[in-house]
């Protein structure tokens, strides 16, 4: 009977520590489960930052009109949604026009302008007017508008490109 007894525990010792082997072990102290997270936070935002610039392999983004150009910094945040725009003094509005939609494909046009005389500074001009670019999640990719007789095309994956096509200069600014 007792060996009937042990070798039962012996079997269910075996049975249990063969589960309890088979799960991944955390050597970290709970004050390190925040890090980790980060750290895995970090890694999804690379593989979706990655993701989200293959958009600029179009061919349409490739094109001889467009020169690339050394831009400054702009007053917003990539990949902000748009409903941070809607405040008072600004409008933005999308452009239901198939050649925005044909030269920027992937993107989804919508134009911003100040009415109050809140726009932002560039290169020691005031915009007033510009066009949003935004992905398919409605997220802010790239920001566009008239500098200098071109339009200035800058994008989430810090290329700036200017295109001085009549298309862009008659479009009504």
């Amino acid at each position: 009977m007792k060996r009937k007894i042990i070798l039962l525990m012996l079997v269910l010792v075996v049975a249990f520590s063969a589960t309890a082997s088979a799960k991944p072990h955390d050597h970290w102290k709970d004050d390190d489960r925040s890090y980790r997270s980060e750290r895995h936070d970090k890694h999804d935002r690379n593989d979706r930052y990655e993701k989200r610039n293959s958009r600029w392999d179009h061919p349409s983004y490739r094109n001889n009109s467009w020169r690339k150009t050394q831009h400054a910094a702009l007053p917003f945040t990539w990949y902000e949604h748009r409903d941070r725009f809607y405040r008072p003094g600004h409008t933005i509005e999308r452009i239901h026009d198939n050649r925005w939609s044909n030269r920027f494909p992937g993107l989804y046009a919508y134009r911003w302008q100040d009415i109050h005389g809140n726009g932002f500074w560039y290169q020691g001009r005031y915009v007033r007017d510009a066009v949003m670019f935004y992905n398919d999640s409605d997220e802010l990719v790239s920001v566009g508008f008239m500098h200098n007789g071109a339009f200035l095309f800058i994008r989430d994956d810090d290329g700036g490109y200017e295109n001085r096509d009549s298309f862009f200069l008659s479009w009504g600014w």
